[in-house]
């Protein structure tokens, strides 16, 4: 006769393939379900951008003022159609603003601003997640030195409180105040029925958002598999099902983003669309372009299978195709036969070479073991120092702030986020981890490398807005790094609009700022010097050096010092200079305009 135990052991006990109520609903109709006006809606990123939602809710609300407050690490090109659609009247960010091929303002999002139709709250990355972090943790505040000394800590006043840390004697800390969204959306690599969902690192933000939200999570994946499918790959799943409010299956949910698939089996990744973000980039410099690009690649599509199939699948198939880890390889073959390493070095290559110089310096007097760069000519001066130091022998991990560390660069795209240099990284983590511990750590040794719109003589950068009404980008990561690492250098062409006695905005403060490289010169505060001083100049190979130091002094801003030791600075090696051009072969970052 079987016993009570044998019973337990054959209907209780074994697993299922599949647990709990299924959550699965077409996208247009999860959103009709859960989204309603004047919420305050998030966007998270965990790997890949939710860019199918953006999609959706531009067909859907699109001429409705639905007066949505959005907060989103980031407002990049894509997120252009929210603003032109009139959807938001807020924005809690840290960046708006393209970035590929090259980080720059977007003329519908400085319109909006221009013009008084949306607000933008201005935080940096770090202080953004922590407030994220704070609402899952159920905290009223977490604490950061991020902001501090910025026009972000002045602007914030309701949500960033300053004091003196009351432990560690250290000097002012700031108070972030908890953020708690109504609704938020991720898209993450597959979900069971039930919502557990698996997302693929670097995490970026993290899942703090989804934990934050009052009323739930909307997720959209690749693929819906079952729950034994998670079981097998449970180090990947970040986001438990009883958080989510529904399921989509929306394979290329995240295009023209790319998605990193990490190697799991049966989910296919792809790369980014960079020809499809160069178009919108292209199609929002005015409202007329940008309205008639939407009509072909949103309101006359459906829903988004209707859109992958306007994409056509040989698209398709070419990007996934591109997501192989060696596919910069071809990318570079094809690219090659435009490139010359006889051309001479122009003004924006000689800049960086001059700054890779000081970071190698700087790396070995001080010993640093980790280098954080952001966009532009400061992320190539450090993958070339990253590549020189390690053929001497110097042991030295490049991070960036998504989540990557102790990556090594592949040539062909010089984007500081292109997939092809996840599979070199040795480890894979989040935001709060690399600029909350392992950049800004105590018992750290980090140099971060900067660039900005507009620097002053005390190091202060500005990348959000000039008056009265020039908005930039905003702070993204930079306002950590200048808070966070145990030194900055940075990099900026030259320029009257760039140089200025002080800048009109503080994005990011300049106490830890030491060293200046832009086109023209090299400019250090020596003897605990609160200005810059110029001590070193870069050769052009026709101005002398007094003609030189001439045009530095009628293009900065306020009353420069100049160094009685100043040097010359050698002009780029053909090695320095190839290494540069692998990085950046179609001059993104490096054309003569800076």
């Amino acid at each position: 006769m079987e016993d009570a135990f044998q019973r337990i052991l054959q209907d209780l006990i074994p697993l299922r393939p599949s647990e709990g109520q299924s959550k699965v609903m077409p996208l247009g109709q999860a959103l009709r379900k859960y989204v309603q006006p004047g919420l305050t809606l998030h966007l998270g990123v965990a790997s890949t951008p939710p860019n199918a939602i953006i999609y959706e809710m531009t067909r859907l609300f699109r001429g409705k003022d639905p007066r949505f407050t959005l907060v989103a690490l980031g407002l990049t090109t894509l997120y252009s159609l929210l603003v032109h659609a009139g959807l938001l009247q807020k924005v809690i960010t840290t960046f708006m603003g393209d970035t590929y091929p090259s980080p720059g303002p977007n003329p519908i999002f400085q319109k909006a601003l221009r013009e008084g139709k949306i607000r933008v709250e201005h935080w940096s990355l770090l202080s953004l997640v922590l407030r994220l972090k704070a609402g899952a943790m159920g905290l009223g505040f977490l604490p950061t030195r991020s902001l501090l000394g910025s026009n972000m800590e002045l602007d914030n006043r309701e949500d960033f409180l300053v004091l003196e840390d009351p432990f560690a004697k250290s000097g002012p800390i700031g108070l972030l105040g908890s953020l708690n969204p109504d609704l938020s959306f991720y898209h993450g690599l597959a979900a069971d029925p039930q919502g557990n969902t698996l997302f693929a690192p670097p995490y970026a933000e993290n899942l703090y958002g989804a934990l934050a939200s009052k009323q739930g999570v909307i997720i959209t994946v690749e693929k819906i598999v079952s729950t034994d499918f998670l079981r097998a790959h449970s180090g990947y799943v970040r986001l438990p099902g009883y958080r989510v409010l529904s399921v989509s299956e929306v394979p290329g949910g995240g295009h023209p983003s790319g998605c990193n698939a990490h190697g799991i089996a049966g989910i296919e990744g792809y790369a980014v669309d960079n020809p499809f973000i160069s178009e919108l980039r292209k199609a929002c410099k005015r409202s007329e372009t940008l309205e008639a690009w939407m009509d072909q690649w949103v309101l006359s599509c459906s829903d988004h299978p209707a859109y992958l199939k306007r994409l056509g699948e040989p698209r398709v198939t070419t990007l996934k195709e591109k997501s192989h880890p060696d596919s910069w390889r071809d990318e570079l073959e094809a690219i090659r036969p435009q490139m010359r390493e006889d051309e001479s070095a122009n003004a924006m290559e000689r800049m960086v070479i001059a700054a890779t110089r000081e970071i190698i310096s700087r790396v070995k007097q001080k010993k640093y073991r980790t280098l954080l760069a952001g966009i532009g000519a400061s992320n190539l001066a450090a993958w070339l120092a990253t590549y020189l130091l390690r053929q001497e022998g110097y042991e030295i991990d490049v991070m960036a702030e998504i989540g990557l560390f102790g990556y090594l660069p592949r040539p062909a795209d010089p984007f500081i986020f292109n997939l092809s240099n996840i599979p070199t990284c040795k480890m894979l983590t989040d935001i709060p981890e690399v600029l909350g511990l392992l950049m800004s750590g105590e018992t750290q040794c980090c140099l971060g490398a900067l660039s900005a719109a507009q620097v002053d003589r005390f190091g202060n950068l500005n990348s959000t807005v000039v008056p009265p009404n020039l908005f930039i980008t905003g702070s993204g990561g930079a306002n950590d790094v200048a808070s966070g690492a145990s030194e900055v250098l940075v990099v900026v062409p030259h320029s009257p609009l760039r140089f200025v006695a002080q800048v009109p905005y503080i994005t990011a403060p300049g106490h830890r700022v030491r060293t200046l490289v832009s086109t023209l010169g090299l400019f250090e505060k020596m003897d605990k010097q609160k200005e810059f001083s110029l001590t070193g100049v870069i050769q052009d190979g026709k101005s002398t050096l007094e003609e030189t130091i001439r045009s530095i002094k009628a293009q900065c801003g306020w009353d420069l010092k100049i160094s009685p030791d100043v040097r010359t600075l050698g002009l780029p090696t053909v090695k320095e200079l190839a290494l540069l051009r692998l990085f950046d072969p179609q001059k993104f970052f490096l054309t003569e305009s800076g």
